[in-house]
């Protein structure tokens, strides 16, 4: 495997990578799990050392409106059904980032934006 120094990933808003966000603590989720980016394009392409994003989780609740049900697709190379977990909203640093998984169809991706601004209010 390369350092993620020498071959860094493309980071896009609206799209799901493979993250190490090991170790966990009290409620942060840890281990290598998919995350999505919502930081800002233009943040994003200025080289932001820290990405916006929203951890995924297997473990299903009910949805409402910070934790939205994503699906597996052609696109969307996630291993099973999963829950967007708004309420834990993190910045990785880039070099944590391992493998993009694809970007999130855009009906799933508005409904996490509109969580999103539910949670910060705006």
């Amino acid at each position: 495997m390369t350092s993620p120094d020498s071959n860094p990933l493309a980071i896009k808003r609206g799209h799901c990578y493979l993250v190490d966000m090991n170790p966990p603590r009290r409620s942060k989720p840890g281990k290598v799990r998919p995350v999505v980016v919502l930081q800002s394009t233009d943040t994003l392409e200025i080289g932001s050392p820290g990405v916006v994003t929203v951890p995924l989780t297997t473990q299903l609740q009910p949805e409402n409106i910070l934790r939205i049900r994503i699906k597996p697709s052609e696109s969307l190379q996630i291993g099973k059904a999963s829950d967007v977990l708004l309420d834990q909203i993190h910045t990785i640093d880039r070099s944590l980032f391992l493998k993009e998984l694809g970007p999130i169809l855009a009906i799933d991706f508005q409904r996490i934006e509109n969580g999103a601004r539910f949670l910060l209010n705006f």
